[in-house]
């Protein structure tokens, strides 16, 4: 695996485990003054009317940015100083549907501003808002003990195919055991694999940057050389690197080109562009260094003799 896979890796890996978290963590306890409930019932009602017939990704875009907003709280404060406990799980659903029902939507908003009864600039007590307390209590709008959880759902699965797999391969056995603790086991596991192949790639390309100075002293033939010798011994990456510059030098010491660290591959490409016999195998040596040194590519034995053989042809051109 390589350095980029790896660290894509790690990335997914701790994005999956904070997914986990948010899902087995406790519900915040954020909250919004009345009025500005209120509001945002008047805005979203008015959103979703403006949205009838508009393109499907402006739709997408403005019922997302409405869930957002909705799922940042989940309890209103009354003038009294009350705190009135809420669940918007029914309505960010209904916006964050794949195929949002705009009427429903509208008849569900309705719904709540009609409890209020009056506009929204009046000033209200806590008995004015039983019928909004009516509303809530709906079975709908209730906490429910358990949050869904995609990845426990997904493991689940797999569990029952393996207890399956298990029960024809061996009928007499039973198998008793608690799947949870195994499935933070796995993706621990996972994650110290991870970091370690990350952490070895870090070292090796560390080690290969402080061979840099040292590649001054080179010349055409020493790296071409170095570069043999680390592809003998498998290392195709950094041997892909002493290749392409032992074609560098090469080409600075017959005068073809001056090699200069500074300079970019494209650089170096445009300052003989007006050579094509010269640019176009130079092109290609550039274009597979770029992608094995900087993209991280796999290079195999067959690859790398074939990058070998375009280099030898470089040292064929004449001044």
């Amino acid at each position: 695996m390589t350095f980029l896979r790896r660290a894509l890796f790690v990335t997914l890996t701790a994005l999956l485990l904070s997914a986990v978290g948010s899902v087995w963590a406790a519900r915040s306890d954020a909250s919004i003054p009345v009025e500005e409930y209120w509001s945002l019932l008047q805005t979203s009602r008015q959103t979703i009317a403006d949205l009838d017939g508009k393109p499907d990704e402006e739709l997408r875009t403005s019922l997302d940015d409405l869930a957002t907003r909705w799922e940042a709280f989940d309890s209103v404060q009354l003038e009294s100083g009350e705190t009135l406990l809420v669940d918007n799980s029914l309505l960010t659903s209904a916006l964050r549907s794949e195929e949002p029902d705009l009427d429903k939507l509208t008849s569900v908003l309705d719904s709540i501003l009609a409890s209020r009864g009056v506009g929204p600039e009046a000033r209200f007590t806590t008995d004015d808002l039983q019928p909004l307390e009516e509303i809530l209590a709906r079975p709908e709008f209730q906490w429910k003990e358990e949050q869904p959880n995609p990845l426990n759902d997904w493991f689940q699965r797999m569990w029952d195919r393996f207890t399956s797999w298990l029960d024809k391969l061996l009928p007499d056995f039973t198998l008793t055991i608690d799947p949870t603790p195994i499935a933070a086991i796995l993706l621990l596991l996972i994650l110290l694999y991870a970091f370690r192949g990350l952490f070895v790639d870090l070292i090796a390309d560390a080690r290969l940057n402080n061979n840099e100075d040292a590649d001054e002293l080179l010349t055409a033939d020493s790296a071409f050389q170095r570069a043999q010798s680390l592809s003998r011994g498998g290392d195709y990456r950094a041997a892909v690197r002493y290749l392409y510059l032992s074609s560098l030098l090469m080409l600075d010491e017959r005068g073809l080109l001056r090699y200069d660290r500074s300079r970019t591959n494209r650089e170096v490409l445009r300052s003989v562009s007006d050579q094509p016999e010269l640019s176009q195998p130079l092109g290609e040596v550039v274009d597979v260094f770029d992608n094995v040194w900087y993209g991280y590519h796999e290079l195999d034995e067959d690859s790398f003799k074939h990058y070998s053989d375009r280099v030898e042809e470089l040292k064929d051109k004449k001044q």
